[in-house]
Order: C-alpha cells, then sequence, then structure tokens
C-alpha cells in the first residue's frame, strides 16, 4: 500500500536546484535508506515527504489519515508546557498524549458515574466502554514499559528520566528525542541520523526495533553497517536526481557500480556515434552529400545526449604516509586506574601497543574511551599506573572536540601549511573528499561549523605525518564517500593506529584487535581485550549468548528432574519425624534421593563454573550477561537447598 508519494517533483533552494523531476513512493512494510554527499538536500527531501515544505513543481501526495513522524538531526527533547515536566513525563506527552487523555478521560467517567443518577448512568457507561475498547486497542496498558524500554534501550540512564530535560547533554536529549519517535505510532517514520549520540548497544537495539517496526521508515544515515542491517531499499540522491534500488547499502554499492558501468559503456558508444556524425557532416556539409550532412545534422540535433556518469562515492584517494618508523613497541601501559567524580573508568588496565598494530577501542558511552586516548597521548594523567611511550613515536591525536586550526586563516591556508609541495587542484580535490566544495574552500576557518573544523582538524592531523595515530570517533561528520576514502587511506597506513568509534563498518574493516569496555553483573567497570576484529567479535558474542541460552534451557530442565525426584521422597516422608528408627523402605527411598541429589549437586556446579567463565567473555551480550548472573543466584540457591537436604537425610541413615 502506498503510504506517500512524490511524483515528478522539483524543489530548489535559493538558486540551486535540490530536485529535479524527483519521484518516490514509501510503501507500508518498506525500509528505506537515504544515501548522498553531504549538502546534497537529503534533509530537504525529509521536510518535503513530511509536508514540513512545499514543492515548487510536481506533486505530492498522502493516503487519508496517514500520519508522519520526522526526528531531524537538530531534533532534541525540549520541556513542554509544564514547567515540572522531566524526561519521562515530556516523552510520554510526545509519544501517547492519546493514551494519557484517555486514562484521564475513564478516570472522569468513573468519578461522574459513580454520582450519576440512573437515567444518565447508560449513556456513561456506554462512553466508558467506548473509550475502554479504545484504550486497549491501543494497548495502552503496557505504554509504561514500552517508555522505559525505549529509553533504557538507547543507552539512558534511570537517573535521567526523572531529570528536567534542560539539563540533560545534547547527546542525551537527542536519545530521549528519539526515543519519543519511535513509540509514536504514526505510520511513516522518517530519521535523519539516528544512530548520532548512540553507542554499539543502543544502535544494535534501535536495528531491532526498526526491524518489527509497521508501516513505512525511512532513514538518513552515514552508518553502513546499521544500512546494511534495517534497509529494504535504498534511496539515491544525487544532483538533484533520485534513484531507488531493491536492497540495503551494500546491495547499491555492487549494483550501483554495475549500472556505472553499463552507463559508461552507453555514454562513450554515443560518443563515439557523434563524433563520426559531426565528422561526417564536417566533411560533407558543402560537398556532394550536403542533403545527408544536413539530415545527419538535424538527427543529432534531435538525440538526447547521455549524461557522462559520475564516478562512485569513494573516487578520491590520498596517503598517510610516516615520516619516520618508531619503535617496536609504541605503547606500554600498566597498571592503569581512572575515575569520573566517584565513578571509576577503568582499574588495573595493562595495555601493549606493537608498532603497526591497529586496536579498535569500544564500549558503552562515558566508559572512559576517550579518556584512555588523553592518556596514552599525555594529555591526561592516571590516577594510577603509568604509560612507556616507544621510541621514535610521532604522535598524532585527533579529540573532535578540540582543534588544531587557526580561526583566521582560511581552509585552502590551512591546507598548504601542512601540505606545502600540494599544487592548487592537489588541495581542493583533497578537500572536496571532505565536504569542502569550491564555495567553502576560501572561508574562513572561524566560520565553519563544528563538523567543518573536526573534519579540518582531521585533514591536517592526515597530512602532518605521525607514525602513530590515535583517532577519537574520526568518521563523525563525514559523509559515506569520505569514510570510505579515509578507511582506504588507513588500510595502506604502515604505522600505528589507536581508534574509538561506533561506526562499526569502518571498525571491521580497520581494526584487527579490540579493547572492549563493559560493566559485570555488579555494575563494575571492565575491560577485556580481543585478538580479533569486529565481524569476529560479533560472532563470537552471539555462540556465547547461544550456548547461554542452551545452558538456561538445560538448568530449566534439570531442575524439573529435581523437582520429579524430589516429589517421592517428600511424600514419604513423615510430616514430624518419630524417635523410632526409619523402614527399610524410607532408608532405601533416601538413599535413592541422595544418589540423584548428588548427581544434580555435581551438574549445578558445574553449570555455574561455565556461568561464571562465560562472565569473563568481553564478547556475552548485556541481556545475556543479565540472565547468566540471574542463573548463577538461582543454581547457588538450589545448591544450597540440595546440600541440606542432603546432609540431613545422610546423617539420619548412617
Amino acid at each position: 500500500m502506498s503510504l506517500i508519494s512524490l511524483q515528478s517533483v522539483d524543489f530548489d533552494f535559493g538558486r540551486e536546484p535540490i530536485l529535479r523531476g524527483a519521484s518516490l513512493t514509501l510503501l507500508e512494510g518498506e525500509r528505506y535508506a537515504l544515501i548522498g554527499q553531504n549538502g546534497a538536500g537529503k534533509s530537504t527531501l525529509l521536510n518535503l515527504i513530511a509536508g514540513e515544505l512545499e514543492v515548487h513543481g510536481g506533486e505530492r501526495q498522502a493516503a487519508g489519515g496517514v500520519r508522519v513522524r520526522l526526528l531531524r538531526q537538530s531534533s532534541s527533547l525540549t520541556a513542554g508546557t509544564d514547567a515540572a515536566a522531566n524526561v519521562y513525563d515530556t516523552v510520554a506527552a510526545s509519544a501517547f498524549s492519546r493514551e494519557l487523555h484517555l486514562e484521564a478521560e475513564l478516570a472522569r467517567l468513573a468519578d461522574t458515574l459513580a454520582a450519576a443518577p440512573p437515567e444518565q448512568a447508560v449513556a456513561i457507561a456506554h462512553e466508558q466502554g467506548r473509550l475502554q475498547a479504545d484504550y486497549e486497542h491501543r494497548d495502552g496498558y503496557t505504554w509504561r514499559a514500552r517508555l522505559e524500554q525505549a529509553l533504557a534501550g538507547l543507552g539512558l540512564p534511570q537517573e535521567a528520566w526523572r531529570r528536567d530535560p534542560g539539563v540533560l547533554s545534547g547527546g542525551e536529549r537527542r536519545r530521549a528525542a528519539l526515543a519519543a519517535a519511535l513509540l509514536d505510532d504514526a505510520q511513516v517514520l522518517l530519521l535523519d541520523e539516528p544512530t548520532n549520540h548512540l553507542d554499539l548497544d543502543a544502535c544494535e537495539w534501535l536495528e531491532q526495533r526498526l526491524l518489527r517496526r509497521p508501516g513505512a521508515v525511512l532513514v538518513v544515515s552515514h552508518d553502513r553497517w546499521f544500512l546494511d542491517r534495517i534497509a529494504t531499499r535504498t534511496v539515491h540522491l544525487h544532483r538533484a536526481k533520485l534513484t531507488s534500488w531493491a536492497g540495503n547499502y551494500t546491495a547499491w554499492l555492487r549494483n550501483s557500480a554495475e549500472q556505472r558501468q553499463r552507463d559508461e559503456s552507453a555514454w562513450r558508444k554515443q560518443q563515439e556515434r557523434v563524433e563520426k556524425a559531426e565528422d561526417f557532416i564536417r566533411r560533407n556539409l558543402a560537398g556532394q552529400k550536403t542533403k545527408q550532412a544536413q539530415s545527419r545534422r538535424k538527427q543529432l540535433a534531435k538525440e538526447e545526449r547521455i549524461e557522462r556518469p559520475t564516478a562512485g562515492a569513494s573516487s578520491y584517494k590520498f596517503d598517510l604516509v610516516p615520516e619516520r618508523e618508531s619503535g617496536v613497541t609504541a605503547f606500554e601501559a600498566t597498571g592503569l586506574a581512572k575515575s569520573y567524580g566517584a565513578s571509576p573508568l577503568f582499574e588495573g588496565l595493562d595495555l601493549r601497543v606493537a608498532r603497526g598494530e591497529r586496536l579498535g577501542v569500544v564500549g558503552p558511552n562515558g566508559c572512559g574511551k576517550s579518556t584512555l586516548l588523553k592518556i596514552l597521548a599525555g594529555s591526561v594523567i592516571p590516577e594510577r599506573g603509568r604509560v612507556v611511550v616507544g621510541h621514535n613515536v610521532d604522535l598524532g591525536l585527533y579529540d573532535q572536540h578540540l582543534g588544531n586550526v587557526t580561526d583566521r586563516n582560511t581552509v585552502l591556508e590551512e591546507l598548504a601549511s601542512v601540505w606545502p609541495a600540494a599544487s592548487q587542484g592537489e588541495l581542493r580535490s583533497f578537500a572536496g573528499a571532505f565536504g569542502f566544495g569550491a564555495d567553502m574552500i576560501d572561508r574562513p576557518v572561524g566560520r565553519l561549523s563544528g563538523g567543518e573544523r573536526g573534519r579540518l582538524s582531521l585533514m591536517r592531523l592526515i597530512k602532518e605525518g605521525h607514525n602513530t595515530l590515535l583517532l577519537d570517533e574520526p568518521t563523525n561528520h563525514l559523509d559515506i564517500g569520505g569514510r570510505e576514502a579515509l578507511e582506504e587511506a588507513l588500510q595502506e597506513f604502515t604505522g600505528t593506529l589507536v581508534v574509538v568509534t561506533h561506526d562499526r563498518s569502518f571498525l571491521d574493516r580497520i581494526a584487527r584487535r579490540l579493547l572492549v569496555f563493559g560493566r559485570d553483573a555488579a555494575g563494575r567497570a571492565t575491560t577485556a581485550q580481543f585478538a580479533g576484529g569486529w565481524s569476529e567479535y560479533v560472532a563470537r558474542r552471539e555462540e556465547a549468548a547461544a550456548a547461554a541460552l542452551a545452558r538456561a534451557s538445560e538448568a530449566k530442565a534439570a531442575a524439573g528432574r529435581i523437582a520429579t525426584a524430589r516429589a517421592p521422597a517428600a511424600a514419604a516422608a513423615p510430616a514430624a519425624r518419630s524417635d523410632g528408627p526409619l523402614s527399610k523402605n524410607e532408608i532405601r527411598r533416601r538413599q535413592e534421593w541422595i544418589e540423584e541429589a548428588e548427581v544434580q549437586i555435581a551438574a549445578l556446579e558445574q553449570e555455574k563454573e561455565q556461568l561464571l567463565a562465560d562472565l569473563a567473555d568481553p564478547a556475552l551480550k548485556p541481556e545475556a550477561r543479565v540472565a547468566a548472573s540471574k542463573r548463577i543466584v538461582e543454581a547457588e540457591g538450589e545448591i544450597e537447598g540440595l546440600l541440606g537436604k542432603w546432609e540431613e537425610w545422610g546423617r539420619e541413615i548412617s
């Protein structure tokens, strides 16, 4: 079913065309990835689909009664008119306004019905039943649980739920706004960069949520892993034209490359044909074949020319060339400890990074990943432990929140200062790969946005010739083309790399070892090292989760066997022990139970040991970690109960 469609739409921003003859239909049950370079007009397209902007040409059509929910890139949660509103109540008012209204009306009707005269009671009860049916149809009894699940799933801590939205960080307000959008039952959901400010666990939770959502979803994102997981169609906006492809981002890469080859072949064949025709016209227009030449010229004038295909997103290549080689060891850290206020970030961290190694650092927001990079760089002092920097290490740190640029310089001057041998063309091509077009290259740095300054800082770092790079979220503010160009350069980089990132595609292509930050069942900060890349880590984690689930099933079956074995003995045991001797039958029954109990105790001890080993595995998912911790407590209780009865009955039959 078509929910919203754009038919031959034109839209301009000033004199710049954003869309020309663009058509797109959003179908129920489809999830769309909208991709394109920064500045192509993706956010504008979302506003046109939502009806927030009027098309300049063509038509926007929407099915009757269709509601649209748009989460802009700049959207964040703000308090409503109620000065006492907190995050929880503000999200509830945004996502569940109908449910809240129904609850208030049902409460009012209940009070009215209690005091109503008999002649009005029937009508009031009828209205009450109608509203109650609506409330139940909307699954009203579960909206609070769904709200809490969304806030927790997106990584917003419970202590933030009762705060005023105004005191939260920008990232926390953004996550709360995303929760409100996801909880809305609008038939069309439009999300602009929803994975910004999300850690890896929250990204995975969001993916699962979108995969189960009905209606149509359209997402703008530069997170390729995310797009591959959720998209059923990919829409490409390029040079004011829209093309729609079946499949996810990876499928689009393959199919668009094949299409580009076909288009290139068709363009070259037409060019050859046109050149031959023009040569024939030049030679014969004034000769014996004048009429033929004139006919050919008319045919050429009528022929629709094929536009030359553009290169792929990551067509620009650049190199990361260290000026000198470092020693065998880049860093040697021992016993590092650091806290944020009273909360430990990490304790007793040992880390050795060898020359040429590529280490990825991952974990939830606020766990200390960026702090670790600054400790390695020497800009933050650990509370305990030490870092030894290796011989000849030339360190470069990219911190997205700091800048190594001068406000009065232009973008071009900044690049030329670290790449003096480059030509103007090389500088402009390099800038273009990071989203600095011809209209921005001469702009003073002081007039750049935070994201633009971050990209410029990264570009400077790339050309400074360091042999060891510490990169904190280097793909933030880069479009897909810029990310792929950076990945290709880093893959050829012969130096040492330590990178903090939530970009799973980037991590998968670059890192060969992982340092994983997390928390144990008691909430204590943990770190663990994993030999392998992101794909291997995910596979290991899924295997661990499946094994934990299998063990939980086996434990449940074992508990059933214990209960079955225990039941005959319990039935045979007297309500109160007499002082007389046990009968032979009673002794036999207790001996059989004791033997069965010994088998079960051994099985429970083995299960407990395996669960403890699972908890030490950094690849274990958070939900599996919680389940394992819960099962350990249950197993210990079962062991204690069995041992108590085993000791008691053992004494009685001895």
